[in-house]
């Protein structure tokens, strides 16, 4: 019975051994002169086909690009100077095409003579430390009904109920978000919203009335209203975003 207890201890630490090494020897090393790395979807899985840029912090259309393999890893040979990498997947969902920006473990220039190594995940929310003032999720724009007089969006709370799966295949949650305060960068904004189809629902909080909505372009007005992100091809000055037209029921 030792015999057997010691054989199965030892055959576990073994396997777990080898799937340590595995592990390791996924992720690409720094090598010097060569951006290297590995690109993950949110649930930590390789994305193959990947688009990676090596972009120059001061010349001018010097960049290099490359697509990840069935791993999630490319190699870029770099030359001397200052060197910043980003990486974007396609994705068509619900009828869109999107660009997504992935989240990068380092978002620091790098001298191209020593190489490094920049590892990207998908993430379905949280700012692109790449461009600040930029998300992952989808900007949800809020418009006022030209005859209505419910002139403060900020007090007016939008339920957002899952549709579906997200762009990423996963299950969302519903959520109740607000705009931001006037004279704000988000006023008649809700930033970050992982993208997704939701059926969409508001209700002005200080008097606890529900609000018609309806598709911020078009539509017809009800209590409650099923809506997509656009991806590139949005009727308006965004990407990645969603319109929500609100007035007094």
């Amino acid at each position: 019975m030792k015999k057997l207890l010691r054989f199965y201890l030892i055959s576990q630490l073994l396997l777990l051994a080898s799937s340590c090494i595995e592990e390791e020897a996924e992720t690409p090393q720094a090598e010097t002169g060569y951006a290297t790395g590995r690109v993950v979807d949110t649930q930590g899985h390789p994305i193959a086909g990947a688009s990676i840029f090596v972009d120059n912090t001061i010349f001018f259309n010097s960049g290099m690009s490359a697509t990840t393999d069935a791993q999630g890893n490319y190699k870029i040979k770099t030359s001397i100077g200052s060197w910043r990498t980003y990486a974007q997947i396609e994705k068509e969902y619900n009828g869109h095409h999107f660009v997504i920006d992935l989240h990068p473990d380092k978002a620091d220039s790098f001298a191209g003579e020593e190489g490094a190594v920049r590892n990207f995940q998908w993430k379905l929310t949280g700012e692109n430390p790449m461009n600040p003032g930029t998300f992952y999720g989808g900007f949800v724009y809020l418009y006022r009904d030209p005859d209505s007089e419910m002139y403060d969006v900020e007090n007016i709370d939008f339920t957002f109920t899952p549709v579906g799966t997200a762009i990423d295949g996963s299950t969302l949650s519903p959520f109740t978000s607000r705009c931001g305060a006037p004279r704000t960068d988000y006023y008649s904004k809700i930033p970050d919203v992982p993208i997704g189809r939701y059926t969409v629902t508001a209700t002005h909080a200080p008097t606890q009335t529900q609000l018609q909505v309806r598709h911020g372009i078009e539509g017809t007005y009800g209590m409650e209203v099923t809506l997509d992100f656009y991806g590139e091809t949005s009727p308006g000055a965004c990407n990645n975003c969603m319109y929500i037209e609100y007035k007094e029921p």
